[in-house]
């Protein structure tokens, strides 16, 4: 997750450096585009194969699904856009398009990156995927480090290293699982079905993280879409910390649930209290890092200097989405997907309608604040749940 992250930052900031608040704005309008599908084609089906015993039988057959689904969201992400309105000097203008139709097989490559992750999660043999992201992050690097280098050409240095992660990733799940692909009744029914609850939760995130940027695009100048654009980025990077420990505790919450006797959870109610004030703790530290550091954005250019306090609003919801993280996957693991996406859809209409009413005449720093005041609620909404699951005497948050 560092090499990751660490990789979209340099890439960041070698793009924001290069090419001032516009350039930089065209290419976070193409990568924000294109990104959510990513979380479309993940549909929830890793969290369904994990919980599978047979490694071997299954992992074709999620292949399989995520190929065929990959592929179908690269024509899908093409359809919308071509009915999106067109722009000249903002908006979706014929470089940022052009650059999209670029991008959008990364989604199929983000798709066999996500398969392969879902064998080393469930075998907690993260070095693998830590190799994968590493190799590919260093092919971007390479690509992008060059001077002369463009929003189009930065494009297509990010594609060329998803692809050779992906790659990569697939030889290395080969120590697991023969790396074929099957699609029959038993993927739809087995994988498929039992997925929809988190793959509707997962779809009303997307809308709830990228209603603004999309917003944004439309209504505000390619300027603030990069100044935005880059606070987020930035922001994003400290989202790493709870996304890789909660990928690490899944299992554990998994085969620590006794659904028989919910009541005798002992190891579990400990595992979720350990990583909430875990996750409490390193969040305050984050916000603490972002807040002091911010300043630090103006020395890419000075056209950043507004992406300042964008980013330190942001930070300031760092402990809502560390904790979310924590309740959204024990909430999985507790087999509540259906009140989980409740919980996001109602968040998301939330998110929808401040944005939509504010970011015309606010612009970026009414997306920062809604983007906290919506993971906060989420916190709120998903916390209750789970402390009503636990009898009185067990509440020890």
């Amino acid at each position: 997750k560092v090499i990751g992250a660490g990789t979209s930052f340099v890439v960041a900031f070698l793009l924001a450096k290069r090419l001032g608040a516009e350039g930089y704005g065209d290419f976070t309008k193409i990568t924000t585009f294109v990104a959510p599908f990513f979380l479309l084609a993940d549909f929830g089906l890793n969290a369904v194969f994990i919980q599978k015993k047979d490694d071997a039988g299954w992992w074709p057959r999620l292949l399989g699904l995520r190929v065929a689904g990959g592929a179908i969201l690269i024509f899908l992400s093409l359809a919308v856009l071509a009915f999106l309105p067109h722009g000249t000097d903002q908006g979706y203008t014929a470089l940022v398009r052009f650059g999209i139709v670029l991008f959008a097989p990364a989604i199929l490559f983000q798709a066999l990156i996500t398969t392969a992750n879902a064998l080393f999660q469930k075998n907690l043999h993260y070095w693998f995927s830590t190799v994968a992201l590493g190799v590919g992050s260093l092919a971007t690097l390479l690509l992008v480090l060059p001077l002369s280098i463009g929003v189009l050409s930065a494009t297509i240095a990010v594609l060329v290293g998803t692809a050779v992660a992906a790659g990569v990733s697939l030889v290395l799940a080969k120590r697991y699982s023969v790396l074929s692909i099957s699609l029959s009744r038993q993927s739809v029914t087995g994988l498929l079905v039992p997925s929809i609850p988190l793959a509707i939760t997962l779809l009303f995130n997307l809308v709830f993280f990228r209603a603004d940027s999309f917003i944004l695009t439309l209504t505000r100048t390619t300027a603030e879409v990069g100044v935005y654009g880059l606070a987020y980025k930035v922001f994003e990077v400290a989202l790493v910390l709870p996304t890789f420990f909660m990928n690490a505790v899944y299992p554990l919450l998994l085969k620590q649930q006794n659904f028989q006797f919910p009541i005798s959870n002992f190891q579990f109610k400990r595992t979720m209290r350990h990583s909430f004030w875990f996750l409490l703790g390193t969040s305050f530290v984050a916000v603490v890092v972002l807040w002091f550091a911010a300043p630090l954005l103006t020395m890419i250019k000075s056209d950043f200097s507004a992406s300042i306090p964008a980013l330190r609003v942001l930070s300031l919801g760092l402990p809502f989405f560390f904790l979310t993280s924590l309740t959204m996957w024990t909430l999985i693991a507790l087999k509540k997907q259906w009140a989980l996406a409740g919980i996001y859809g109602l968040s998301m209409v939330i998110n929808i309608a401040l944005n939509l009413w504010l970011i015309p005449v606010y612009g970026y720093m009414a997306a920062a604040w809604i983007t906290v005041l919506s993971e906060g609620v989420v916190l709120l909404l998903s916390g209750i749940f789970l402390l009503k699951m636990f009898p009185p005497q067990q509440k020890k948050f």
